[in-house]
């Protein structure tokens, strides 16, 4: 089974950080109408699958939150969050960048699982409020 391996940094509450190896599979061994995401991590791979990378990120992140852990990637960032037809067309591995007030343009498009290193990286509860106040600010 093919994967795409990503080095991806994690922090730990004490402040340390590591790399840590991310493989992902847009067809599931054992279902190939989801993704799966392994993460090695400290001689333990957790791996999770969903209808898409954002979702099987996130539940990823679930599971790293609570174990003080916080992942640093793109689709851990504050203002970054798919739309609607990223979700359903594809695999989930692409998301915007969000601006409070400004609709999201093609230019704006990251690779969730890529590092941009201005970004702020937050808890999943964070990044969806942060997600649904953009969706207000659009609206006036």
């Amino acid at each position: 089974m093919t994967y795409e391996s990503k080095t991806i940094k994690l922090a730990m509450n004490d402040g340390k950080i590591f790399d840590s190896i991310l493989k992902l599979y847009e067809e599931c061994p054992d279902d190939e109408e989801m993704v799966l995401i392994e993460l090695l991590i400290l001689g333990d791979t957790i791996s999770f699958k969903h209808e898409n990378f954002f979702l099987a990120l996130q539940s990823l992140r679930q599971h790293l939150e609570d174990k003080h852990i916080q992942i640093m990637c793109n689709g851990a960032a504050l203002n970054v969050y798919p739309s609607q037809m990223q979700l359903s067309m594809g695999t989930g591995h692409l998301a915007y960048k969000i601006k409070f007030g400004e609709p999201a343009r093609l230019k704006d498009i990251v690779d969730i699982f890529e590092f941009d290193n201005d970004l702020r990286f937050v808890k999943i509860e964070e990044q969806f409020s942060y997600y649904i106040r953009w969706l207000k600010s659009l609206e006036g």
